[in-house]
């Protein structure tokens, strides 16, 4: 399944500039491909819900917290 949302993306990026983390960071914390942060960001693809509790539990949220 997957999670269509503009304003994901955009939580995930201000999450992660307040840990003052770049995307190299949050990606190797999510253990994710850089591309793939980069494209979430910029509400370019929709995010699989296993993406999201990834990048969730490494910003140390909830999956639901970074959704609108």
């Amino acid at each position: 399944m997957n999670v269509s949302s503009r304003k994901a993306g955009t939580t995930i990026k201000r999450l992660r500039e307040q840990r003052a983390w770049s995307q190299p960071d949050l990606a190797k914390a999510a253990r994710l491909p850089v591309r793939t942060i980069g494209r979430i960001e910029r509400s370019e693809v929709d995010v699989r819900l296993g993406t999201l509790s990834k990048i969730a539990k490494a910003l140390r949220k909830r999956p639901r917290d970074l959704l609108p």
